[in-house]
């Protein structure tokens, strides 16, 4: 999987801009993949000149023009290849995981400092997660699947987080 994959299926279902597209990234699967502007606008003009995506500018009264990339043939197909490849496997990177692995080179208090960090972070993501449930209580199955798991997986972390600060706070104690 890579941007311009992610970005065919998205202009697969609608035409769309390029703020549109990292617009709905932020509301839908950006706990997964995310992208900034810098990479998404760069990926578009390269899909262009492959052939993948055309492009249709709109003309705005009063604001810039607007464009809108649309998905050819040829980018349904490699979308189509893509949904037809073998799935990777799932790989975590996470910056708070590195740097509890090799605690013993710091303080429990940074430690819980950076727990506390996670856990604001993670129950923001689980609001927001759940507010996208509530706005679109008719999702179709497929989405629903992965905001589900996007829920279950903060879940999980402010568990994990929650058992790991008491246990530092025990500590501490003795």
């Amino acid at each position: 999987m890579n941007i311009q994959d992610v970005i065919l299926g998205f202009i697969y279902e609608e035409p769309m801009s390029g703020y549109d597209i990292k617009q709905m990234m932020e509301n839908s699967v950006s706990y997964f993949f995310d992208a900034s502007f810098g990479a998404i606008y760069p990926a578009l003009r390269k899909m262009e000149k492959e052939g993948l995506v055309e492009k249709q500018v709109i003309q705005q009264d009063g604001k810039p023009n607007k464009n809108l990339f649309v998905i050819t043939e040829s980018g349904k197909e490699q979308f189509q290849q893509y949904l037809n490849s073998p799935i990777n496997p799932t790989i975590t990177r996470s910056d708070i995981l590195i740097r509890i692995f090799f605690g013993r080179f710091t303080t429990k208090e940074k430690i819980q400092r950076w727990l506390e960090e996670e856990r604001k972070k993670s129950q923001a993501m689980f609001d927001n997660l759940n507010r996208i449930a509530e706005m679109y209580p008719e999702m179709e199955q497929h989405k629903r699947f992965t905001l589900e798991f996007g829920i279950r997986q903060a879940e999980m972390i402010l568990g994990m987080v929650a058992e790991e600060l008491k246990k530092l706070n025990e500590q501490q104690g003795e």
